[in-house]
């Protein structure tokens, strides 16, 4: 039965993405309230949470959950800092939201899968939240159906011009391997997801990485700020994604082609859609009720919202992790690493 009587206390690590995107949709849900925030910067934590009217900031992680004692905590750190973190909220038996990249190795990233396991009671997310834009829940629902027949090849390009310039974007944990930074674990990481869910466990993986600019705020770049990932799937299917945030205006282009038909989504956030089965010419696509979002600035709130519905829903009833779960990051985890390792060896590599 639900439980909805007063709201969710939620306590959120992380004030870049955690204070552009996820605060805001926390205060603003029916359900839940911020309570404190917290950051390995002292200054940032005030600052955040004066500007959205949470009323506790902290510069320790563990203090700020003992003495707010949330029901829910948003862990949104650069990756290597999720693996204590995940394990300390989860001891505390607060339910849990862990951004993506999942974690720095599948080594930390079955740690984190086992404690939540075997913490009866517990939601624990990950915020895959590309799932939700409008276009690709509905490519997804419509390529389950069979409306593209059996799919054989897929594509992702993604080219943004945001860190094109050393001057664009200081030194930060994206330019540092050490710390999980660099595009393909950042952004990757929704693409190994999405592939992952539409086919399953991919059979082999070629990947390359690339260092466009190498130099930050005087500092060496030790990161990929662009990727090229190809991978076969057990059914014969083909998928090939290329990412940068490092050239480019703004453009994104999805696109799944299979025996029977094409689904295109054409720009970054998948608002639009079209497709075509044989013998018909492809042309637009309604999308359904269901799967549009409202407006928000910036864009990645609302299909944020659409995952927070989740962990509420599941949270007020009892129910287990919903999908996308620590095994969903687990999942994502396994092609990273592969990637990774096919990058240094210059290889395919075997994942079957």
């Amino acid at each position: 039965m639900a439980k909805e009587s007063s709201k969710l206390r939620v306590a959120v690590a992380g004030t870049s993405f955690g204070g552009t995107v996820q605060i805001p949709v926390f205060q603003t849900h029916p359900r839940t309230q911020v309570v404190a925030v917290s950051s390995g910067r002292a200054e940032r934590a005030q600052k955040i949470a004066s500007e959205n009217g949470v009323p506790a900031n902290y510069a320790d992680f563990e203090e700020m959950l003992d003495r707010e004692k949330p029901d829910v905590v948003s862990i949104v750190t650069p990756p290597a800092q999720h693996l204590p973190m995940v394990l300390a909220a989860l001891e505390r038996r607060i339910h849990t939201l862990c951004e993506k990249p999942f974690a720095l190795n599948l080594k930390d990233a079955y740690r984190m899968k086992s404690a939540a396991d075997s913490t009866a009671g517990v939601v624990a997310m990950i915020d895959f939240e590309f799932r939700n834009l409008p276009g690709r829940a509905l490519a997804a629902e419509l390529i389950r159906q069979g409306y593209i027949g059996t799919l054989r090849m897929a594509h992702l390009m993604v080219h943004q011009g945001t860190r094109s310039r050393s001057e664009d974007v200081g030194w930060d944990w994206w330019s540092d391997v050490s710390t999980g930074g660099g595009e393909l674990g950042a952004v990757g990481s929704h693409t190994a997801d999405m592939f992952w869910k539409l086919e399953g466990r991919p059979r082999r993986l070629l990947c390359d990485l690339a260092t466009f600019v190498r130099e930050r705020s005087g500092r060496e770049v030790t990161s990929d700020d662009g990727y090229t990932l190809i991978m076969e799937f057990e059914s014969g299917a083909r998928a090939i994604a290329q990412m940068t945030h490092s050239a480019g205006l703004g453009d994104g282009h999805l696109g799944f082609f299979g025996s029977e038909g094409e689904l295109v989504i054409p720009n970054l956030f998948a608002t639009e859609i079209r497709g075509g089965k044989r013998p018909e010419k492809p042309g637009p696509i309604e999308i359904p009720e269901r799967y549009r979002l409202a407006p928000e600035s910036p864009p990645l709130r609302a299909p944020f919202r659409v995952l927070l519905n989740q962990m509420v829903h599941a949270i007020d009833n009892g129910l287990p992790s919903p999908s996308p779960n620590f095994e969903d990051g687990v999942n994502s985890q396994i092609v990273l690493d592969a990637a990774y390792l096919s990058a240094k060896e210059k290889r395919w590599v075997d994942l079957s």
